[in-house]
C-alpha cells in the first residue's frame, strides 16, 4: 500500500510499497488534490528505494494516468532510488514531465528534502 506524509508547506512525501497496485492512486488522489487546491504548486519527496515495479499493466496505467493528471501542479520531484533501474528511470522520464526531478541514493533523503525545498 502507498502511503503519504505531509512534511511541510506544499510539500508531500509519497512512499512506494513494493509493488504499486492499481488502487494506490485513487487512494492518494484526494490527498494530493486537495493538497494542491490550498497551495497552487507542490513538491514530491517519493521514496521508492523498495519499489520493484507494477503489479500488473493496469497499475502502470493507472499511474501513468496520475502523472499526466498532475504533473502541472509538481513543480520538483525528488525521488529516493535503490535500484540502478530507478535512476535510467528517472532520467528517461525527465524528458517527458514538466516538473524538475532528480533521482538520490537511498541514505540521501536529508539532501533530497533540502534541494525539494530550495
Amino acid at each position: 500500500m502507498i502511503k503519504t506524509e505531509r512534511i511541510g508547506g506544499n510539500a508531500l512525501k509519497i512512499t512506494a510499497p513494493q509493488k504499486l497496485q492499481a488502487g494506490d492512486f485513487p487512494q492518494i488522489t484526494p490527498e494530493v488534490d486537495s493538497l494542491i487546491a490550498k497551495c497552487g504548486n507542490i513538491r514530491l519527496l517519493i521514496d521508492a528505494s523498495r519499489l520493484d515495479g507494477w503489479a500488473s499493466v493496469e497499475a502502470a496505467e493507472k499511474h501513468m494516468q496520475f502523472v499526466k493528471e498532475h504533473q502541472n501542479k509538481v513543480e520538483r520531484i525528488a525521488v529516493i532510488v535503490q535500484h540502478e533501474w530507478q535512476h535510467w528511470f528517472v532520467t528517461a522520464v525527465k524528458v517527458f514531465l514538466h516538473p524538475q526531478i532528480r533521482a538520490f541514493d537511498k541514505g540521501q533523503e536529508a539532501i533530497a528534502a533540502q534541494w525539494l525545498t530550495q
